[in-house]
């Protein structure tokens, strides 16, 4: 029988190792994409600027020739007053040199309509080099996470999962995640909010000179495009700080941040939702409440991405000794059997990164459901435990 077990373990391990190579060699693959991407975005991004100074001497030049075309307009119309008082070689060089720069000016100003033009297209690419960049990023983490738990043999996994062993490695996991969650959120603030308040002075400085030529219509058409990139720059200001942690959880608690949760989801779909809650609201140590929290959040996501529900109902009970919560939908349900197994190797992130984030600090999480009864989850963590564990 042990050797049976020993054979069986060693073909699996054999598997596991193929599935590692082939993960290993997607993920160089995808690297090397997003090297790529990055250094098509930087490209762009780089044209983008040139092409803005481009510009802005663009409308420099288009000032000076509507200067000198003025000044052309009132010498034509000074010879026309006094015609008889030049000569035809007088009046031929006015109308020549009056040509000329009118000619200049119209050629300027298409000049500067095509920079224009071509700073709007290098703008869309930009994005949808950028939208490339963010999701490689996010198939990046997973593969990588995949990869982690796919490493080693199958029975120290199982014994590691039981001891200590597997709070150490679950730490290690935390802390590089958390330098990850840094690097993407300075790189979010260096990409996006910093880059577009650089942008924003440059067409600041383009809307002055505008209005200081007296062109105020096109320059209007400038101030509602800063505008519009100012309300996006906000938008992504907001969602990376919300993102980070919810303002409500610190400075209300944990049930008003839940209710802002199922309001969103009601606003964002048909879903209808409901919080009850048991026993005496009161506050809880930071570990519990994130961990309360973002158990919830995930489970609303993935009833409103995936079970196709009408309702869902959210129950929190504060006791002494613990804290319960159960997020309950009519959706569409699943095969429990087959999640629960890729739920146990790690596979299904989103249930998997719930489970761990309960279990870490000493509760229990439990998974059911079935195919056209909805499903429903349930944690409960004892408060003694996790406030030794914060």
């Amino acid at each position: 029988m042990a050797a049976k077990r020993s054979v069986e373990i060693t073909a699996v391990e054999g598997i596991l190792r193929k599935t590692m190579e082939a993960l290993n060699e997607s993920r160089t693959q995808m690297y090397d994409i997003m090297e790529s991407a990055r250094g098509e975005y930087n490209e762009t991004r780089a044209s983008i600027q040139e092409l803005r100074s481009e510009i802005h001497r663009a409308i420099g030049e288009v000032e000076r020739r509507e200067l000198q075309f003025s000044q052309a307009r009132k010498q034509l119309l000074k010879v026309s007053r006094h015609f008889d008082e030049y000569s035809d070689d007088e009046k031929q060089r006015v109308y020549v040199e009056a040509d000329r720069i009118r000619e200049a000016l119209t050629i300027a100003r298409e000049k500067e309509k095509h920079l224009r033009a071509r700073r709007q297209e290098l703008e869309k690419s930009l994005t949808r080099v950028s939208e490339i960049v963010e999701r490689g990023e996010k198939l990046l983490s997973q593969v990588s996470v995949a990869m982690d738990f796919l490493s080693g043999n199958l029975e120290e996994v199982s014994q590691q999962l039981e001891g200590l062993q597997a709070r150490y490695q679950i730490g290690q996991r935390i802390i590089r995640i958390h330098e990850e969650e840094r690097k993407r959120v300075a790189r979010e603030i260096h990409d996006g909010p910093a880059q577009d308040l650089a942008n924003v002075v440059l067409q600041a400085e383009i809307c002055e000179k505008m209005f200081g030529a007296g062109r105020q219509r096109e320059a209007m058409d400038e101030i509602k495009q800063l505008k519009a990139q100012v309300k996006v720059s906000l938008q992504e200001v907001r969602k990376i700080i919300h993102n980070l942690r919810p303002m409500a959880l610190d400075d209300l608690g944990l049930v008003p941040a839940l209710k802002r949760i199922l309001e969103e989801a009601e606003e964002a779909s048909q879903l209808e939702t409901e919080l009850l809650v048991f026993g005496k609201n009161q506050r809880l140590p930071s570990t519990v409440e994130v961990a309360v929290f973002r158990t919830v959040q995930e489970a609303v996501n993935n009833c409103r991405k995936h079970a196709k529900a009408r309702r869902l109902v959210v129950k929190l009970e504060f006791l002494d000794t613990q804290i319960s919560a159960v997020v309950e939908d009519n959706g569409q349900g699943f095969d429990e059997a087959a999640v629960r197994g890729r739920l146990a190797d790690g596979s299904h992130f989103g249930l998997f990164g719930m489970r761990e984030r309960i279990e870490l600090i000493g509760g229990q999480w439990k998974l059911r459901s079935s195919p056209g009864e909805g499903t429903r989850i349930t944690l409960a963590i004892p408060l003694e435990n996790a406030t030794k564990e914060g």
